[in-house]
């Protein structure tokens, strides 16, 4: 006969207690079950070990082993504090394992019981996928309902300011590619302002060389030269030095190069094989020009650009 109603019991630690008892009935020491609450860190432990049923006492003890079974003292755990509780419940398997035989009408009453536990089974499997109420009891329904609650209402605001955030990440986003279109026109520009100043620059250079050799002195026969230092030598050609303290003459390749091949001209230069090629930007010339084709043609005469 079954009276009792209670499936479990809850206890509230106190530093010092290690045995609390039980009164509803059990078929088996297995069917208890006992969880450790922490209010501290607000979690439940369902315990596996360090805690031993006494079936005929109706107690269990936590910390607790089976007799010859404690393990050293620095394995065992604390014992409970006032922050924590313990609650013992009873879980029965839901089987009905006693067969009465098949002699009239024990099948008939053996169903009865059959039909029972069915209808149990099937009640835990629905309650199986309901939200329920923590067993020790530390948060009620109303509690979690009121956590889905706040955490619905949270992810809902998260998710608004993350989608904001995305909508002035994108709004940067384009504003960024307009910058670095408007950068990459200014760099264009000033490559191109710095392609016309070395043009000007080139030019400027050609001129004042120009001007030098136009006014190069006469070559001295036993004079010393240095690197740099431009002379006009007997055969009508300008010279420059290649070496400091030369009176080698200016026809002797290893302290001398010819720049160009009449006085003041800048319209032909030899190249690194010695042979007379056309300047890239003739600037000044007492015999050559440049007619409308870009040609190099005498001065004085003309032609139709074609």
């Amino acid at each position: 006969m079954i009276v009792d109603q209670d499936t479990k019991v809850i206890y509230t630690g106190d530093g010092k207690t290690t045995v609390f008892p039980f009164e509803f009935p059990i078929n088996s020491a297995d069917h208890i079950h006992v969880v450790i609450y922490d209010s501290e860190t607000d979690t439940e432990t369902e315990l596996t070990k360090d805690f031993f049923v006494d079936s005929v006492a109706g107690t269990v003890t936590y910390p607790g082993y089976a007799p010859r079974e404690a393990p050293s003292e620095s394995e065992r755990p604390a014992i409970l504090s006032s922050s924590q509780k313990i609650a013992i419940y009873r879980r029965t398997p839901i089987t009905q394992e006693v067969g009465l035989g098949s002699k009239y009408p024990l099948p008939i009453l053996e169903s009865m019981p059959d039909k029972l536990t069915m209808i149990i089974q099937e009640i835990r499997e629905e309650v199986d996928r309901c939200i329920k109420n923590s067993i020790s009891g530390a948060k009620t329904f109303i509690d979690y309902m009121k956590e889905i609650d706040a955490n619905a209402k949270t992810a809902i605001k998260y998710a608004l300011a993350s989608q904001d955030s995305a909508a002035k990440a994108d709004e940067l986003a384009s504003d960024a590619a307009e910058s670095a279109s408007t950068a990459k026109e200014l760099a264009q520009a000033a490559a191109a302002s710095a392609f016309d100043a070395q043009k000007q620059a080139g030019l400027a250079e050609n001129a004042a060389m120009t001007v030098q050799e136009y006014n190069a002195p006469l070559w001295e026969d036993g004079k010393t030269y240095n690197i740099g230092d431009i002379v006009q030598y007997t055969d009508g050609s300008i010279y420059r030095s290649l070496a400091d303290g030369t009176t080698a003459l200016p026809t002797d390749t290893d302290y001398w190069t010819k720049i160009t091949t009449y006085v003041g001209d800048d319209f032909f230069e030899l190249d690194e094989n010695g042979d007379l090629m056309p300047t890239l930007q003739p600037t000044y010339s007492g015999f050559w020009a440049l007619d409308a084709n870009g040609d190099i043609v005498p001065i004085g005469e003309k032609r139709i650009a074609s």
